[in-house]
């Protein structure tokens, strides 16, 4: 494992070829300092870019009129969606789907038996949603945002999983509680345990071979 950035980092975006992340860089009488850096596999170097790039990516060409309507533009959860539509999920729960001009087009909650969602993904029109307290995982009708199936619950082989990240029909969960990645095959709903590290895990990203993971220390290449 190779250590790329030691501090607090918020999220990783994946590139064609290479990563953004968002960071702390300060705190100023009790207020958080956020800041961008840009990894190329190109050359291997670390640049500090503008906040837009890091929002253009995140939200893509609407990104001003997205932002608009985010309560916290750092720690949402978003999907781009066909058309220039994008699906927000706010740390309590809050979900929306918004137009190309920043309009609210649905409005609701995924909230599950009063536990707060950590992460999303779409999968075959599915969105797939962790929730670290209830040790699950679970699959929403995307047309009637109603819950389908759920993975995990008070025997399950998760251990607060926090964040997903969707390969093909593979999903890898980074597990918080066991600081432990888990990969669960979306098609057959069988899971393998992948690598244990010594801190708690926020967040694993893969960008053709570089695959990256957020630990509570930082940014580490594996």
């Amino acid at each position: 494992m190779k250590e790329i950035f030691l501090g607090e980092v918020y999220e990783v975006l994946p590139l064609n070829n290479g990563i953004i992340f968002s960071y702390c860089k300060d705190v100023i009488d009790e207020n958080v300092v956020v800041a961008y850096k840009m990894i190329s596999f190109e050359n291997g170097n670390i640049t500090d870019i503008a906040k837009n790039i890091y929002l253009l990516t995140k939200f893509g060409n609407n990104y001003k009129a997205i932002v608009s309507v985010c309560d916290n533009y750092i720690t949402v959860k978003s999907i781009l969606l066909a058309g220039g539509k994008v699906f927000l999920l706010s740390t309590d729960g809050t979900a929306k789907l918004v137009g190309t001009d920043g309009e609210v087009i649905w409005r609701g909650d995924l909230i599950y038996r009063t536990h707060k969602p950590s992460d999303l993904i779409l999968y075959n029109n599915a969105f797939w949603v962790s929730y670290p307290e209830c040790n699950s995982v679970l699959r929403y009708n995307i047309s009637t945002m109603r819950e389908e199936l759920r993975i995990g619950g008070i025997k399950s082989p998760f251990d607060k999983p926090k964040d997903l990240f969707l390969e093909g029909d593979v999903v890898t969960i980074s597990n918080y509680g066991s600081k432990k990645l888990i990969e669960m095959d979306l098609k057959t709903y069988s899971v393998k345990d992948r690598e244990s590290f010594e801190e708690p895990i926020y967040q694993y990203v893969k960008v053709g071979n570089m695959r990256f993971v957020v630990l509570e220390s930082g940014l580490y290449l594996i």
